[in-house]
C-alpha cells in the first residue's frame, strides 16, 4: 500500500521508542526499522445543515499482511482521550510481520486534525472515526486492542455493530487497563491520591508543591514503574489534545449489549493500576454473552503494562490474536 504524506517522519529506534527525523515526503516504506505504511483518510463532522471534514492519520506496520486469512491485523486504539498512539508502537517488536498492526491518531492529537470545537468530540463520533478506518482499509477481520480509554471505543464500536451495515468481523477484544465506569475510575484516582498524601504526611504551604509532590508518587507507583519515565510515553504525553479530557467522558457507563453476541475478551490490567479491581468489575457481568472471557493481572504493573513488562505483555496479546485468529 503506498502512500504520500509529507510529514515529520517518526521511526522507532532498536528500543522501540520514537525518535524523529527531518521533515520529507514520504512515500511506500522506509528502509530502516520495522516496515510502515502511513496516511490519513477524511472523517466528518455533521451539525445540522453543516457539516466538516478532518483528517485522522494512521500508521500500518508490515502492510503487505494487512488482508492475510492467517493472520488478520490487529487495531490498536489509544488512551487519554487525545494521547496520540506514539506510546503504542513498541507493541509492534512482539509481532512476526505476518500480521499488520494498525494505530491511530484520533481527532484532536497527533498527526490528526485538531479541530478547538470541543462539539467536534465525543465517543459516537470517536466510535464512528473508528468505523471509517475499517471501512477505509477494507477490512473484513480483524482484533481489536484497546489501551484506557481506547478499551472503550473498541468496546461501543462492537456494542453498536448490531446495527451496522458493514460485513467487517472482529475477531476478539482485547481490553488493556479500561475501566467499565469512568467516574469510578475519577474517584479511585482521588482516593489513591488522598492515600499518598497521607503517607507523605504533607505539611507544605504551597499548594502546587505539595500536589506535584503527590502526582510524582501516583505516576510512579499507579501510572508507570519505570525507574524512568518511556521515551515513547513522555513523547506522546507532550504532544497530548488538550480540548478533549477524562472530565468531558466522566458520566460514561458500560451497558449490556441489547442483542449482539461479544467475540472471545481479553481484559488485562496491573497490580498496581489506578484502573484498580473496582473499576473493572462490571466487565464480568457485561461479558457473560461472550464467547470467552479471562482476566489478566500483570504483576508489578500499573496503567502502562506494555512499558513496564514488555515482554509478558507481548506473550499475551500474540497468544490471545494466535488462537482467535479463525
Amino acid at each position: 500500500m503506498a502512500t504520500e504524506l509529507e510529514t515529520s517522519q517518526h521511526s522507532l529506534r532498536d528500543d522501540g521508542y520514537a525518535c524523529h527525523w527531518p521533515r520529507r515526503r514520504l512515500r511506500g516504506h522506509i528502509n530502516f526499522g520495522p516496515r510502515f505504511d502511513e496516511d490519513v483518510i477524511k472523517v466528518t463532522r455533521n451539525d445540522g445543515a453543516d457539516s466538516a471534514s478532518f483528517s485522522l492519520y494512521y500508521r500500518l506496520y508490515n502492510p503487505s499482511s494487512i488482508y492475510s486469512s492467517e493472520s488478520p491485523p490487529l487495531i490498536v486504539i489509544h488512551g487519554g482521550p487525545l494521547l496520540p498512539s506514539d506510546y503504542l508502537y513498541p507493541l509492534i517488536h512482539h509481532f512476526p510481520t505476518s500480521r499488520s498492526i494498525i494505530f491511530y491518531d484520533q481527532l484532536g492529537c497527533g498527526r490528526s486534525s485538531q479541530p478547538d470545537d470541543g462539539s467536534m468530540y465525543s465517543i459516537e463520533n470517536s466510535v464512528n472515526d473508528l468505523e471509517e478506518l475499517i471501512n477505509s482499509l477494507q477490512l473484513k477481520e480483524f482484533h481489536l486492542l484497546g489501551h484506557s480509554f481506547g478499551g472503550i471505543i473498541a468496546y461501543e464500536y462492537l456494542k453498536s455493530n448490531d446495527l451496522r451495515s458493514g460485513c467487517s468481523k472482529c475477531l476478539s477484544l482485547i481490553l488493556d487497563s479500561t475501566p467499565a465506569n469512568m467516574q469510578t475510575s475519577l474517584n479511585e484516582c482521588s482516593r489513591l491520591e488522598c492515600e499518598i498524601k497521607s503517607e507523605l504526611m504533607l505539611e507544605i504551604n504551597d499548594a502546587q508543591v505539595a500536589m506535584n509532590m503527590v502526582q510524582d508518587r501516583l505516576r510512579k507507583r499507579n501510572e508507570c514503574r519505570t525507574e524512568v519515565l518511556p521515551h515513547a510515553l513522555a513523547t506522546a504525553i507532550q504532544s497530548r489534545g488538550t480540548t478533549f479530557g477524562p472530565e468531558s467522558v466522566a458520566d460514561y457507563v458500560a451497558y449490556p449489549p441489547s442483542k449482539l453476541s461479544m467475540p472471545p475478551v481479553l481484559l488485562i490490567r496491573g497490580q498496581f493500576d489506578f484502573i484498580t479491581e473496582k473499576c473493572i468489575a462490571e466487565w464480568r457481568e457485561i461479558f457473560t454473552s461472550a464467547q470467552a472471557y479471562r482476566e489478566e493481572e500483570m504483576m508489578n504493573c500499573a496503567h502502562y503494562c506494555h512499558l513496564e513488562d514488555a515482554q509478558r505483555f507481548g506473550d499475551l496479546i500474540k497468544s490471545h490474536c494466535f488462537i482467535n485468529d479463525y
